[in-house]
């Protein structure tokens, strides 16, 4: 029989966050990953400053060079808003916690190196293109049925199973069967262009617009290396690669971008839900859990979820205790700050 202390189903920042601290504490763990790693995630690929802060606290260092791309440093001051009777001025994607503010300067990576760093640097088992089934409770242990691409399904066995696949996180979903606890969804659509000319577009900075014939969230823009990143998003039953369409139109008309072919697009769902962080032994962290900080930054709150996680796990393990109870505890602040950036929202068209 195949066993592991924990198993981790999501191989993001929320999954080798929690590998990483089981590591720290001696405790064997095995992370599976649905897609091949290194894998393109939906996501800015912008490293804000408390995820800066917690890289450091939890990992030891910021990434290496070869994470990053240019323009490798975003200004905060730089991210800007715009509209037709005010121009640009600046939007805010990070607030304070806990009365600390964090580093004003942020970080441009591709998601798939940066993820894959992480992952090696958690220093546990991985399987990728290893899919999650089902899970079922017997005797204290859980049987966590897998399907992994050329080994076919099988049971793995563990005492506690952490959840760290995102919104879409089928252990979440399994916890919750009856869907209340989903809340509303937007999917969100992401494509990256080579491009001619930026137009009056200004390099280094990080473009949000809130145009309703476009989208019903923000729409933005923002170099990478050779590439421009166009994201847009809605409400199921929206045609969002009209919407992609739109918003080339939008920007070729008013600020005179010029862009080629696109090398390639990605979608996702971001779900505005209340945070539940699992129940027993099965813990959820990040998107799963509902951690998403202020105008849909996950991030942070997954690499800080993810590594409470581990270690109220570890804490169970040797000194006894409600791990759930452990992990709510540890995460209060964590739970008050995701409400306090509910509060502040500015992400949705309407």
């Amino acid at each position: 029989m195949e066993e592991y202390p924990v198993i981790i189903v999501g191989a993001g920042p929320a999954g080798s966050a929690c590998a990483k601290a089981l590591h720290d504490e001696g405790i064997e763990a095995l992370v599976i990953e649905k897609e091949e790693v290194p894998r393109h995630k939906v996501c800015s690929g912008i490293l804000f400053g408390q995820t800066q802060v917690l890289l450091k606290k939890y990992f030891g260092s910021l990434p290496p060079k070869e994470v990053y791309c240019e323009p490798e440093i975003i200004h905060a001051s730089d991210v800007e808003e715009w509209n037709r009777e005010k121009g640009f001025f600046r939007y805010v994607w990070e607030i304070p916690k806990d009365g600390q503010a964090f580093p004003q300067s942020y970080h441009n990576v591709w998601r798939n190196t940066f993820d894959y760093w992480l992952l090696k640097k958690s220093g546990v088992e991985y399987r990728d293109r290893c899919v999650f089934k089902k899970h079922a409770v017997h005797n204290n242990k859980i049987e966590v049925v897998l399907s992994q691409k050329g080994k076919g399904t099988r049971a793995v066995y563990c005492s506690y199973l952490v959840g760290a696949g995102g919104v879409n996180c089928s252990l979440r979903k399994a916890l919750t069967p009856s869907g209340g606890e989903q809340g509303k969804e937007v999917v969100v659509y992401q494509a990256y262009y080579r491009f001619s000319d930026m137009g009056n577009l200004k390099d280094a900075h990080w473009n949000v617009f809130f145009e309703p014939s476009i989208g019903d969230m923000l729409s933005c823009v923002h170099r990478k290396d050779d590439f421009l990143t166009l994201c847009v998003g809605g409400f199921k039953g929206r045609n969002l690669k009209k919407s992609m369409e739109t918003f080339k139109d939008f920007l070729t008309e008013n600020f005179h971008v010029v862009l080629n072919e696109m090398e390639r697009d990605e979608g996702c769902i971001e779900r505005l839900s209340m945070p539940y962080l699992g129940r027993g032994k099965v813990l959820l962290t990040g998107d799963a859990a509902g951690l998403i900080y202020l105008n849909g930054e996950g991030i942070s709150a997954a690499l800080d979820s993810g590594y409470r996680a581990g270690k109220a796990i570890a804490q169970g393990m040797q000194k006894g205790g409600d791990v759930i109870e452990i992990y709510k505890k540890e995460s209060e602040d964590i739970i008050t700050h995701v409400k306090l950036c509910m509060e502040q929202l500015h992400f949705l068209t309407t």
